[in-house]
């Protein structure tokens, strides 16, 4: 070997010293062979390669900050480098490398000899909960403002999908329920009627489905007939919600019995069937997961109302008022004073029903012949309301709502039990409810609230005779 390789060789390798400790280093491959690298386009890097077996040397001169070193027949150990390594990969085979070109790499993979590669997990991230997001009990937005917080009646209801993700204990002891949540499986315990009712559902946040059943039966086989029944508040429901881009869309079904009904087969009379009950199917469209001024929820709610008893094919009650009830729906809310510690929300709920009783045949007592009596009912129904809420600690929230029930028109028209048909126009509004709430909040996994209506005010008897309710109370559980 003459001077000059000598000398080259030198140079080499001081060069490649100085590059190593004076650049910061953000892979370094070390192998016995030469290794193709992939680099990252998203970072500016200088390779600095070096070969001393036949191999040529370039470009540690340059003044650029090196993130690629690959030595070949020398294992080279990140300690040494002044800079902070954040990938480093050891091996002895040949490893192509591929960095990501949307972010730095961040994890420390270390593979020796075969050894087992176990990358740190990433951060996961959701949406960014505040005191004004949080799940509410069913004591908070009684008035069913669309902009307002969330509570467990909306989520039953009309948002199951929102259960996905979330894990929760809920206790109401006035309205006899609890409501837990594993985060896609749910469920909840209620009282139907004069029965407990039970309530499963499972979400995965695209789509959810709810089942409600609550029993109330009996069926008696006997020498003298069959005798069958159903106790009031016998429930058999059914709710899908599916999630429709920004929208969620809910229908639901339930067959109630709504008195206690009693059918008899006698083997010598006449049959006896009674039938109170409702059928009731619903279909609701919401803005909820997308809106952020204007939030809006509208749909339609069809009811088959039953009430009559019949004897031997006949209806015998006096009472029947049977009738098919059709209700669209829409509801508006938007939030139109807001700042760090407090919200104001307006709304407006409007209904339209039109129910059709069913024909009746009665008889007149004045022309002694029956007469066929009707009745149709239409009408609109608004309810302006408005919520507001205040943080007044970080732990502590008041809230306060009120809602203004409108008859805005309603029309009337039938034939009476005499055959004299009537119309009747009407509108009214008589009924303002107002409540007031506190939640309290102990750091992120137990809270409570109150509600006080007007009995709390005005009806100070009922605190010690039980009559009626004066405070609602709701406590949470998270985890």
């Amino acid at each position: 070997m003459n001077l000059k390789k000598i000398f080259a060789l030198t140079v080499a390798s001081a060069t490649f010293a100085m590059a190593q400790t004076a650049a910061p280093a953000t892979n370094v491959i070390a192998s016995d062979a030469k290794q193709p690298q992939a680099e990252s386009p998203a970072a500016p890097a200088t390779d600095v390669i070096a070969t001393l077996e036949g191999g040529t040397q370039s470009p540690a001169e340059s003044s650029a900050p090196a993130t690629d070193v690959i030595a070949s027949e020398a294992t080279q150990s990140p300690a040494e480098s002044s800079a902070p390594a954040t990938n480093v990969i050891a091996s002895d085979a040949k490893q192509p490398q591929a960095e990501s070109p949307a972010a730095p790499a961040t994890n420390v993979i270390a593979t020796l000899e075969g050894g087992k590669q176990s990358p740190a997990e990433p951060e996961r991230k959701g949406p960014p909960k505040t005191p004004f997001t949080v799940l509410h009990g069913s004591v908070y937005n009684s008035v069913g403002n669309e902009a307002a917080a969330d509570n467990v009646d909306i989520l039953l209801n009309k948002r199951l999908t929102k259960f996905y993700g979330q894990k929760f204990f809920y206790i109401e002891p006035n309205e006899e329920r609890g409501v837990i949540s594993l985060g896609s499986f749910f469920g909840a315990m209620d009282i139907s009627g004069d029965l407990g009712r039970a309530t499963a559902g499972y979400t995965n946040g695209d789509f959810a489905l709810e089942g409600r059943l609550s029993l109330g039966q009996f069926a008696i086989d006997g020498d003298d007939g069959k005798k069958s029944g159903s106790n009031a508040g016998d429930d058999w429901g059914v709710t899908l919600s599916k999630m429709l881009g920004g929208y969620v869309v809910t229908t639901s079904f339930d067959w109630i019995t709504t008195d206690d009904q009693v059918n008899l087969e006698p083997k010598v009379g006449k049959s006896v069937e009674q039938r109170f009950r409702d059928m009731t199917g619903s279909l609701i469209l919401t803005n909820g997961p997308s809106a952020r001024k204007h939030f809006m929820s509208g749909g339609i709610v069809v009811t088959r109302h039953e009430n009559e008893v019949e004897v031997g094919g006949h209806i015998v009650n006096e009472d029947v008022d049977s009738r098919i009830t059709f209700v669209p729906t829409f509801n508006y809310g938007t939030p139109v004073l807001r700042s760090e510690r407090a919200n104001v929300f307006l709304g407006m709920n409007a209904a339209v029903p039109v129910s059709r009783y069913d024909d009746q045949e009665m008889m007149d007592s004045t022309k002694k012949k029956p007469v066929e009596t009707s009745l149709f009912v239409a009408g609109l129904s608004l309810t302006p309301n408005v919520l507001a809420e205040a943080l007044v600690h970080k732990s502590v929230m008041l809230f306060g709502e009120a809602s203004y029930e409108w008859n805005a028109f309603q029309y009337v028209s039938g034939t009476d039990a005499t055959g004299d048909e009537y119309t009747v126009k009407e509108s009214v509004a008589d009924i303002v409810n107002a409540r007031i709430g506190l939640r309290y909040q102990y750091e992120d996994w137990i809270a409570c609230e109150f509600a006080f209506g007007d009995s709390f005010f005005t009806d100070t008897k009922s605190i010690f005779n039980g009559e009626g309710i004066f405070v609602k109370f709701g406590g949470f559980l998270y985890f």
